[in-house]
């Protein structure tokens, strides 16, 4: 007969849901944090069978019955407990074990190794509250952190001894193999002796789905490097696989609040001791496909959910451009795995923020405000797709819309992203004043409208028709100049020259010419007599000629001498970046100015953000301004 390991036997009860299975069997309707039915095991009118998913087990107030999802099974089918592990473990998508010495072997091992990670964290407590640990503690006492929130997430110190670790470990019967394989040591590489891996750092224990301590994270005290280290993978820990918080997180479903995603240790636990108690946090990575999975397998089956309760998890984001971007990544990681049943929300913070400082600046409801204003998939993908374009023109729109429907074909569940895709159409149709579509499947103009489906309001064209300044049209000759005598420059800043569109129709042909040639020849080093050659040769007449005698033109030269050939590839390079930064803080400005205006005659929650968002980049313009060429004062004209 087959013998079941602790092991197996606890992966199984942490893959299953109590709730699920007997409601398989059963009504059952929800009450705070539990759910209650009548007693399928003895007759009864008043409910007093209740089942509670946070602890795993069923109570029974009228006939006493108590016990865990086996057991559920084991009483109601009239199964012994083989078969009623053997059928729980085909619902989970477990293969039954096969008992060998090998396998009790490794089980006795990997205990043994929980077992020290649990003494090391019994050594970092005490230390961080011995006088090796002051430092620590007063770190964490300025960041707000109680003696009681300080113990109720096991914090602790890595004294600077190389050796206290060690000994301590050795004095109760572990060896230094075994430290090796945990990560707590490292062997040193020119001579043979061991040293602890974390040192000076305040620690925090990372515990696995069942809170068993499997890693640390460490804080460095002042300004040295790494300012965060984390234990390395090993055979309990991956981390990639895990999130810091889980175990904590669980509790938060049953009370009907949301699984937050950080990007730190310190940002989750302000969050829980805010109340907020769903925070988790990757562990030095960013957001993996495995750890989406991990939120997503917390939460109850769709017949399960309450239907007046979002349960999609919200990754939030700190409002900086790192944290843009990182949002970016987390939206296209996520898109190929949505279902009905599990998808994300994004929220992003203002400007200058991340979760503890926010609420130790602001408070709960500054936090609260935040994660109301979390945004759909739907809605991420329309952003990001339409995220600084210009839609004045048919190719701006033909882009738009390609660049949504790319984003779109990521989804690999097929009813979901039919559903997307005609949310999408929908969308531009009420952003370019569409009809759906024509029979041939185009979409056809209907002047006037801007409504999409399903009452949605669309992300208005912010962006309006201008025509060139004379300093924005100087800019764009400057952008030429550049490319035309660093082709070299291509590499770095092709991308920019490519999506961007000038206003003067003259420069805007060259500006296509520069990029089809650049980018053709990507492979090769492009040298600038090549170029020349070329884009005389493709350039149309003498109007083209023309365009391209002007923009390498004295006139040119005399507002921005890094942009004359031989003036070295660094100066051109600064120069690049400083134009661009102009050149977009003008074109910025814009459109600053029509959500200003939008946002006057419609105070929506979406032309808030709208303008919030702008407003940041600007800011981030601002301070990204560099001088290429101290020694040319024009440049600051430009």
């Amino acid at each position: 007969m087959t013998t079941f390991t602790p092991a197996f036997l606890d992966e199984l009860r942490e893959r299953l849901t109590l709730s699920e299975i007997a409601g398989k069997r059963m009504r059952l309707t929800r009450a705070g944090r539990e759910f209650k039915g009548c007693c399928p095991f003895h007759n009864e009118k008043t409910a007093s069978f209740t089942i509670n998913d946070e602890k795993k087990f069923f109570h029974c107030f009228g006939c006493g019955a108590h016990g865990n999802v086996i057991d559920f099974v084991m009483r109601q089918d009239g199964l012994s407990f083989p078969e009623a592990v053997e059928i729980l473990a085909g619902q989970a998508g477990l293969s039954l074990p096969k008992d060998t010495p090998q396998e009790r072997q490794q089980f006795d091992k990997s205990k043994r190794l929980l077992d020290l990670l649990e003494r090391a964290t019994v050594f970092f407590e005490a230390q961080l509250r011995a006088p090796a640990g002051r430092q620590g503690y007063t770190y964490l006492l300025g960041r707000g952190l109680s003696d009681e929130a300080q113990k109720r997430f096991r914090l602790g110190f890595a004294p600077q001894d190389a050796q206290a670790l060690i000994h301590k470990m050795q004095g109760e019967g572990f060896t230094l193999p075994e430290m090796l394989e945990v990560g707590l040591v490292k062997k040193a590489a020119d001579r043979p002796d061991h040293y602890s891996f974390f040192r000076g750092r305040v620690m925090f224990p990372v515990s696995d789905k069942r809170g068993r301590t499997v890693a640390f994270g460490g804080r460095v005290m002042g300004d040295g490097e790494p300012k965060y280290l984390n234990s390395p993978d090993h055979e309990l820990f991956h981390k990639g696989q895990l999130l810091y918080g889980l175990s904590r997180a669980r509790a938060a479903l049953a009370q009907g609040q949301p699984l937050i995603v950080v990007e730190g240790y310190m940002d989750v636990i302000a969050l829980a001791e805010a109340g907020f108690i769903g925070a988790v946090a990757p562990l030095g990575t960013a957001m993996t496909e495995e750890q989406l999975a991990l939120l997503w397998k917390m939460l109850p089956s769709l017949d399960n959910r309450d239907p007046q309760i979002d349960y999609s998890p919200i990754l939030c984001f700190d409002g900086d451009n790192a944290g843009l971007r990182a949002a970016a990544r987390a939206a296209d990681r996520a898109l190929p795995l949505l279902t009905d049943a599990q998808t994300i929300r994004i929220a992003t913070l203002p400007a200058k923020e991340d979760p503890d400082s926010l609420l130790r600046s602001a408070g709960r409801g500054a936090m609260q405000a935040v994660l109301d204003q979390a945004k759909p998939m739907v809605d991420m993908i329309w952003d990001l797709a339409l995220a600084g374009r210009r839609l004045t023109t048919p190719e701006d729109r033909g882009a738009a819309s390609r660049a949504l429907r790319q984003k779109v074909a990521l989804i690999r569940d097929e009813p979901l992203r039919r559903l997307y895709q005609d949310e999408m159409d929908k969308r531009l149709a009420g952003l370019f004043g569409w009809k759906s579509r024509s029979a041939e499947g185009r979409p056809q103009r209907q002047g006037g409208q801007r409504g999409f489906g399903g009452g949605t309001r669309p992300m208005p064209a912010l962006t309006v028709t201008r025509q060139p300044s004379g300093g924005l049209r100087l800019r764009e000759k400057i952008l030429l100049a550049l490319m035309v005598n660093y082709p070299i420059l291509f590499e770095e800043f092709g991308e920019d020259l490519g999506c961007s569109s000038f206003t003067d129709p003259a420069l805007e042909a060259l500006r296509q010419q520069i990029v089809t040639i650049c980018a053709s020849d990507s492979h090769e080093k492009l040298d600038v007599e090549a170029l020349y050659r070329q884009l005389s040769v493709g350039v149309a007449g003498k109007a083209g000629q023309s365009s391209v005698d002007e923009v390498l033109s004295e006139a040119t030269y005399m507002h921005a001498g890094f942009a004359r050939p031989g003036r070295g590839e660094r100066q051109a390079r600064q120069g690049w970046k400083s134009i661009w930064n102009n050149y977009l803080q003008e074109q910025l400005q814009t459109d600053l100015h029509a959500a200003s205006k939008l946002f006057r005659e419609d105070p929506s929650d979406a032309n808030l953000s709208r303008l919030m968002a702008l407003r940041q980049q600007m800011e981030e313009l601002v301070r990204e301004s560099v001088d290429p060429d101290s020694n040319d004062h024009r440049l600051s004209h430009v």
